[in-house]
């Protein structure tokens, strides 16, 4: 394709003036009355080309060729570009005073242009793809619930965690107000390659090979690899490379596109410095399907190079080798790696491990097959509580360790597997390496923090959780972590604070909108609640925002649509007791529901005791048991499963709580008051207790409004 060069072109002109403005070539800069006004390299080329044809007409074909160089791109691309140079310009698109456009043809430069002489002109390198990204859904592993008279569900932080990241970057730099952090040169985030397939079905190859890039990336001691769940969040939101690097905490961005068709594999990819905004490598592959390894592995070698990384022979073969020889294994691996990435619902599970036993079939040895496996099966026995899921886990990490023991991936989901084990220690260990061999790894931290949780070490917890914020402040897991210990531990206006955080983390995200509404209900605010869990369940159902949705509707007194919302959880999660027993508490506020009740709570027994044969140090459950059975007439075992919960969690407000309604139902209002004490004096709302139509029995006895008057009045201005 031929350029039209203008008036405006010279070969002797090292710059344009551009109405008021001034266009330097060879600094690199755009100047307003001796004003810089900021533009990103790939801005400042697209003003040039403008500049340089004007007042012809720049086809979208011709600045594709131009300023996207080699690459592949849409026109809307090219439009939100035009949009930030606008922005930056302060030109007005339905009036406009430097750039117009033509309607489905392209845009070109209305403003009068004249060459500057005399100053050295410039090589602009080329430039990248723009980079797009939607605040990915979360890749939520379970819930941790047990609280209320009705239990409300809270969405974990668990991830794919791949505990492979490196060192933390640099600490802001001190100074004057609005410093900004200064990032070390070796810190790179791999965002999702977009797919420009004719079909638009190669997605998950674009997320894949970001993800499977990262993974080898992170192995480099002195290379330090941006979270995936934090990289992801860009994959279709629009934002410049500055800011994505900025929110990150990196200086090099890598971002590119995909595209196949039949047996024909097209991959880009740029590498840029997100300080000078400069594309630093760049590369376009095209070649065959089947040469999909040998991209990553050339991606791999010439990131490293770009770099200036030095590695020993023996980490160089261990970073730039293949996890499989077989490529259909591999590609069918990257599918289910994309599925557990995404919104990791029960459809979603059972596509990955479609995919994974896949990849199996093509390569028994693939380790990383049988680690994905696990982490699948460890992700939906917390969504659905189905106790087969965990023997399905351990069997598949036997395989992925019995392969290759070596494997971070493999260590990653074994570590996840002994949290929901109750194996607090021996995961304990685990994340404590990952910890050792990479201190600034945020997914570590998290998991250290669940396994001090699990062990009631409290402030040891909380402490590693906010670890993994100082790590990584944009990392909604790590946010999501902290605001679930907050939340356990009855600090709900901080919950609250940071919950808020995450939605605007992940806005398109069903189970930060549940967790903000949790926390909001226990706070009292029942409107700003039922708000949020209606915006998650917009987002999508899930069987905590139902569920969550009847606790609001329970404490409104609106028991029948709290059976309803409660029913509609049942339905999503038929194998998880608390969601039962929830159904069974409504119930029993209906004189009609009484028995249907009564045989919903000998479900729940039945499932929480499944429950507990996968994790019996789980004090919760053993007291939501322990009130099942008292709400059934078992007294005897009501009392001796609620002696095991309070021995394993004397500490635990929800406990306490639950050791108070088995008192009511034993009719002893001494002991019931005494736990209940317990439990609002460990953070329970009294708000929430005013609220429960279960103490309405107490509600006239002086005892109890002494008990909430006192702790009210001793934290007057807090959240209770």
């Amino acid at each position: 394709m031929e350029n039209n060069p203008s008036a405006a072109t010279s070969p002797a002109s090292t710059g344009y003036q551009v109405d008021d403005l001034i266009i330097d070539l060879g600094q690199q800069r755009v100047t307003r009355a001796g004003n810089d006004i900021p533009l990103p390299h790939l801005s400042f080329e697209l003003l040039v080309t403008l500049a340089r044809a004007a007042p012809d007409l720049v086809t979208f074909d011709q600045l594709t060729e131009r300023v996207w160089t080699g690459l592949v791109i849409t026109p809307e691309t090219i439009s939100q570009r035009v949009k930030l140079v606008r922005d930056a310009l302060g030109d007005d698109p339905h009036a406009p005073r430097y750039i117009a456009g033509v309607r489905g043809r392209g845009y070109r430069m209305v403003a009068t242009v004249n060459p500057l002489a005399d100053r050295r002109r410039s090589s602009p390198a080329g430039a990248p793809i723009e980079a797009a990204g939607a605040a990915a859904r979360p890749r939520v592993l379970g819930w941790l619930g047990g609280i209320l008279a009705v239990a409300l569900l809270l969405a974990a932080p668990w991830a794919l965690s791949r505990y492979l990241r490196g060192p933390r970057p640099a600490e802001p730099v001190a100074g004057a107000p609005g410093s900004v952090v200064v990032q070390p040169p070796r810190t790179i985030a791999v965002l999702p390659l977009i797919d420009l397939s004719p079909a638009g079905d190669n997605a998950y190859l674009g997320d894949g090979l970001a993800q499977e890039l990262s993974a080898r990336l992170a192995r480099i001691r002195g290379l330090r690899v941006a979270a995936g769940t934090s990289a992801f969040v860009f994959k279709e939101r629009r934002a410049d490379v500055h800011t994505i690097a900025q929110t990150l905490g990196v200086r090099h961005i890598l971002e590119g596109s995909v595209r196949r068709e039949g047996d024909h594999l097209r991959v880009t990819a740029q590498l840029i410095d997100a300080v000078s905004g400069y594309n630093v490598w760049s590369q376009t592959y095209d070649r065959t399907w089947q040469d999909l390894l040998a991209i990553e592995d050339d991606l791999a070698r010439s990131i490293i190079g770009t770099l200036q990384v030095v590695l020993s022979s023996d980490l160089a073969q261990r970073v730039t080798q293949p996890p499989t020889t077989h490529l259909a294994a591999f590609d069918l691996y990257l599918a289910g790696l994309a599925k557990l990435h995404g919104p990791a619902g029960v459809t979603q599970l059972e596509e990955a491990d479609e995919s994974f036993h896949q990849a199996l079939a093509q390569d028994p040895k693939f380790a990383l097959a049988y680690a994905g496996l696990c982490q699948r099966y460890t992700m939906g026995y917390d969504q659905t509580r189905d106790a087969a899921l965990v023997t399905q886990a351990e069997a598949a990490c036997g395989q992925a360790l019995k392969l290759d023991d070596s494997l971070r991936e493999v260590s990653a989901a074994l570590g996840h597997l002994y949290l929901v084990r109750g194996r607090n220690v021996q995961a304990q260990a685990i994340f404590h390496d990952a910890i050792r061999d990479d201190p600034g790894n945020a997914d570590g931290y998290v998991g250290l923090g669940e396994a001090y949780d699990g062990q009631q070490r409290t402030a040891e917890a909380e402490h590693s959780y906010r670890q993994a914020v100082d790590v990584e402040p944009t990392y909604w897991a790590a946010q999501t972590a902290l605001g679930n210990c907050l939340f356990r531990h009855g600090r709900m206006g901080t919950a609250v604070a940071t919950y808020r955080r995450v939605t605007e983390l992940i806005p398109a995200s069903p189970l930060a909108f549940n967790n903000l509404g949790a926390a909001l209900e226990v706070s009292g605010d029942f409107q700003g609640a039922a708000a949020a869990f209606e915006r998650s369940l917009a987002l999508e159902p899930t069987r905590s925002a139902y569920s969550n949705s009847g606790t609001v509707y329970y404490f409104l007194g609106r028991y029948p649509d709290a059976a309803r919302m409660f029913s509609r959880a049942t339905e999503l999660a038929a194998e998880d007791h608390r969601v039962w027993g929830n159904l069974a508490d409504a119930l029993w506020q209906i004189d009609a529901g009484r028995a249907q009740a009564q045989s919903d709570y000998r479900r729940a027994i039945l499932l929480a005791q499944r429950s507990l044969e996968v994790n019996p140090k789980d004090a919760v459950t053993w007291i939501q048991l322990a009130y099942y059975s008292a709400r059934v007439g078992d007294t005897d075992r009501a009392q001796r499963y609620a002696g095991r919960a309070l021995a394993l969690g004397s500490d635990d407000q929800y406990v306490h709580y639950y050791a108070a309604l088995i008192a009511l139902e034993r009719r002893d209002s001494a002991a019931a008051l005494d736990s209940l004490s317990h439990a609002v004096g460990l953070g329970y709302p009294t708000r929430l207790v005013r609220a429960a139509p279960d103490f309405v029995s107490l509600r006239s006895d002086a005892r109890f409004q002494q008990l909430l008057a006192q702790a009210e009045k001793s934290r007057p201005g807090s959240i209770r």
